[in-house]
């Protein structure tokens, strides 16, 4: 695992799996990527006074560990890192890395409105034992501009105890950052990746393909539906909330994608996938609706930080049947694979 402490490197254990298996060939990438793979965002389970609830994120980090999830990230937007209370937060970042327990990296979002409150979550996540430390640019106001931008995320990499994942939000933001300027973090020391959440396919497909991005660079679409073409395009994996609920399909996607199956990750992409980015609909925001689908399956309660919206309890019950819909689609799927892999 990384150490706390640790800057951009490009060491051959970057790119391992939580099982240990070493990342190459065929559809996969070089081994000096440090996050690879299937990376779930979680969301964070609170209790209805707006407290962490332990065990509902014990249970849901055991699921992914379970379900294949190669990394975790902790107290993002889906995460509600910028909404939590700060002892909240700091709870947060050390339940999961305890419960983690070096079976999967991990993730943790830091963004705020300042470099010296940035650099204050890094400190907390560092100390907890968090891997890594991903931010936005500053989300109130900013003026969209490539010196900014560029100053910004060189100074949070110098003085940062983690290394750094440029998260690019443009929802949270107010701008989308151009592929172009997303290039010129390349070589900025201790800014390991980028995970890139956005609709614009040309721009992402950009900077998954740069023949400039370093060996030990990741790129991490964050949007679910695009992600099986921009692994196709030289992306290092996806930044998944549906997997909250289901790691197993979009770890078996990656699997496939790292075998060389493209025919099985175009059929995934195609009839798997847009049905289970459908999980996200249930409410305006995505913690709402995974959270609502959680409670149903008995992982967590759904509660929110107030006042964001969430589920109704009379709405558990259409949840319970979303849930079972979606694991016949994805029984059907699997048993479709099995026969065209025999």
């Amino acid at each position: 695992m990384a150490e706390s402490k640790g800057k951009s490197s490009a060491k051959t254990d970057g790119a391992r799996g939580p099982s240990g298996r070493t990342l190459g060939g065929a559809g996969r990438p070089p081994e000096g990527r440090q996050v690879v793979g299937l990376v779930t965002a979680l969301v964070t389970p609170l209790t209805a006074e707006g407290g962490l609830d332990e065990p509902g994120l014990d249970r849901l980090i055991e699921r992914q560990v379970a379900g294949g999830a190669d990394a975790l990230f902790i107290l993002g937007s889906v995460g509600e890192g910028p909404l939590v209370s700060d002892s909240v937060y700091e709870q947060t970042a050390r339940r999961a890395a305890a419960t983690v327990a070096r079976r999967s990296r991990l993730l943790g979002g830091a963004s705020d409105n300042s470099v010296e409150r940035c650099l204050r979550r890094l400190e907390i996540l560092a100390g907890a034992g968090v891997h890594y430390g991903v931010l936005t640019l500053p989300f109130y106001g900013w003026p969209g501009q490539r010196d900014h931008t560029i100053r910004f995320f060189s100074e949070i990499a110098a003085k940062s105890p983690l290394p750094v994942v440029a998260y690019n939000l443009p929802k949270a933001v107010g701008w989308q950052i151009p592929a172009e300027i997303l290039e010129e973090l390349f070589p900025i020391p201790n800014v390991i990746g980028i995970k890139d959440t956005h609709g614009d396919l040309a721009q992402m497909a950009r900077v998954a393909s740069s023949p400039a991005r370093p060996a030990h660079f990741s790129y991490l679409p964050g949007n679910t539906a695009l992600g099986a073409r921009l692994l196709a395009l030289g992306a290092d994996g996806i930044v998944c909330t549906p997997a909250n609920v289901f790691p197993e399909p979009f770890s078996a996607l990656i699997r496939f994608h790292q075998t060389g199956r493209a025919d099985i990750v175009r059929r995934m992409d195609q009839e798997l996938v847009p049905k289970l980015t459908k999980l996200l609909d249930l409410l305006p925001t995505g913690a709402a609706s995974i959270k609502g689908l959680l409670e149903a399956d008995g992982v967590c309660g759904r509660h929110t930080v107030r006042p964001w919206p969430e589920l109704a309890s009379s709405d558990l019950p259409k949840c319970r049947l979303m849930l079972a819909e979606m694991r016949a689609a994805i029984a059907e799927f699997n048993a479709s694979s099995r026969a065209a892999t025999a």
